[in-house]
Order: structure tokens, then sequence, then C-alpha cells
């Protein structure tokens, strides 16, 4: 799977499980890609936490405390990037 299908099908994934979490009396509501969640009211400290647990055990990835940056979990855009490169990172 090339690199930008692969962000694809992750941003379908953090979709899905942003609006059955964190937004389920709006599941018919649209978030673009870049909308920082944070800004938006979607995630919050507490929220990331579980978020984070739920990638980690989604895609068999351990994210270190040092990359808990906003620049990787700000929109689903940058999450499924960051996502995308420790797969391919893991892979290589």
């Amino acid at each position: 799977m090339n690199t930008a299908d692969l962000k694809q099908e992750i941003e379908t994934i953090l979709w899905k499980y942003l609006r059955d979490n964190f937004l389920p009396r709006h599941a018919e509501a649209k978030l673009g890609s870049e909308e920082n969640l944070f800004d938006c009211g979607i995630l919050d400290s507490a929220g990331l936490i579980s978020f984070i647990v739920y990638l980690e055990k989604k895609f068999g990835l351990t994210i270190p405390d040092e990359e808990l940056l906003p620049e990787n979990f700000a929109s689903l855009q940058s999450i499924s990037c960051y996502l995308a490169r420790k797969k391919n990172n893991a892979g290589t």
C-alpha cells in the first residue's frame, strides 16, 4: 500500500473512532482533516490519553512521550501522517 492510501485509510479509521467515542450525538458531523481537534473541543488532555491508548493498540505501535507533540496530534491529517510514518519506519 502506498503512503497516500495508507494515510487515507488511517484517517478513515481515526474519524470513525472519534465520531463513535467523542461525538456520539453528532454521528453525521463533518470534520475537515486539517481542523484542530483541540480547538474544536473534540479532544482535551484526558481524551488525548485514551485516544493514544487506542492508537497504540489499533496500529500496534508505541508512541513515546517525546512524540506527543501538537504537530503530531492536532488534526486528523497530522495524526494520519504521523502514524503512516511510524508504520513505514516499523516496516523497514
